[in-house]
């Protein structure tokens, strides 16, 4: 990836003016819940300054009431991060650290889409991944900024042949990629479909010791994470599935997804979101996400970016309501990066981007980050 000024200059802009206006209006109105360990933060938080926790649910302390509680169902890759870079002092690192991920993820994702298509592209994209509703997370004590960074560079080292250390990097990367967030193993479909149709425009066809060998290279890393950690939860809490035991209190089953989008956009409720405040705000947000990406699907048709990007995107899209519930989505759909991508190098006019991408950026101005501020986007 080569780099010159206009590859620094433009996304810097292009990021200083994102964390500028939300700087600017938490400044405005005297709002500084942009800064502090709420939520799920504050489990990272814990994580990054204890170590993890189980214990038994206490009815006094703890919401939702289950079987186990303390800080076993989030990742370790972010508190990690935040513990080690700031050097243990882990509350001033969860405000600074997604100021840096989140500018070194603009300028990646400004190169790679450079190099996968062209100047313009790469400036429409970058302001589209600026303007998506819920972008302001990047800002926040959640790893979204770190998940932006890994993904940048792990398709950097995918699509760049010659790069210096890509035999190590590619795999260290889908490793910690794999620790960073529940659903972040979907990524392995990138290498996935790349290595399907390498193998198809192959002349002969591939011996069954070469695709094991890149099924072990390339996609069994994204699987590495959370078999690690289940391993460590069986030595210290002699319960494997930690994890999972600890979701059940969220009450989240399994289901169809395209049946769980036309419930929640028939319904604007599902039974479990009645436990949350302001129930029915959020329910019309995460509609309202919902709708904003998958239109996506159908406005900017054909895709013109590579079909494992658009093979992880519809995965991603599909998997958050597979689980049953639509609560947090409009975090969760974060990750859909390739969105921004497909948008900037659709054969769409000019004008219908800019005006989609607008609507992104009215939505995150009137609608979500004003909720965010008066602490309703859980």
């Amino acid at each position: 990836m080569s780099m010159d000024k206009k590859s620094l200059l433009i996304p810097i802009i292009i990021f200083a003016v994102f964390a500028g206006l939300y700087l600017s209006i938490t400044i405005y109105n005297k709002n500084d819940l942009l800064f502090r360990p709420v939520w799920d933060i504050d489990h990272y938080r814990s994580i990054a300054e204890e170590g993890y926790v189980a214990r038994p649910c206490d009815p006094a302390r703890d919401y939702p009431m289950g079987e186990v509680c303390g800080n076993v169902g989030w990742f370790p890759a972010w508190p990690a991060a935040v513990r080690i870079l700031s050097l243990g002092q882990v509350r001033s690192g969860m405000m600074v650290l997604p100021y840096l991920f989140s500018f070194l993820g603009f300028i990646i994702f400004y190169n790679i889409l450079r190099r996968l298509s062209n100047d313009k592209a790469a400036l429409i994209g970058t302001i589209a991944l600026a303007a998506t509703p819920t972008a302001f997370y990047f800002l926040t004590g959640f790893p979204y900024s770190l998940m932006l960074f890994l993904f940048g560079a792990y398709l950097y080292y995918l699509y760049t042949s010659k790069a210096r250390g890509r035999a190590y990097m590619l795999p260290l990367l889908a490793f910690f990629i794999s620790l960073s967030y529940p659903s972040a193993f979907i990524m392995a479909i990138i290498p996935m479909v790349m290595l399907v149709n390498h193998y198809r425009k192959t002349v002969l066809r591939p011996h069954w010791q070469t695709v094991t060998k890149d099924i072990a290279y390339y996609i069994l890393p994204f699987a590495l994470g959370p078999l690690i950690l289940s391993l460590y939860f069986y030595i210290k809490f002699d319960d494997f599935l930690l994890m999972l035991h600890f979701q059940e209190k969220y009450d989240r089953q399994w289901g169809f997804p395209l049946t769980v989008i036309r419930q929640s956009l028939k319904h604007f409720q599902f039974q479990s979101d009645a436990h949350f405040m302001e129930s029915v705000h959020t329910c019309f947000l995460a509609n309202f996400t919902i709708l904003w990406y998958g239109l996506i699907f159908f406005i900017f048709f054909p895709y013109r970016i590579k079909p494992e990007l658009t093979a992880y995107f519809v995965a991603l899209y599909l998997f958050s309501p597979a689980t049953g519930s639509a609560i947090s989505i409009w975090r969760h759909f974060i990750l859909l990066f390739p969105a921004a991508m497909i948008i900037a190098v659709s054969p769409r006019p000019r004008w219908i981007k800019l005006a989609y991408i607008a609507l992104g950026l009215l939505l995150a101005l009137f609608i979500y980050y004003p909720k965010f501020m008066k602490g309703y986007l859980i």
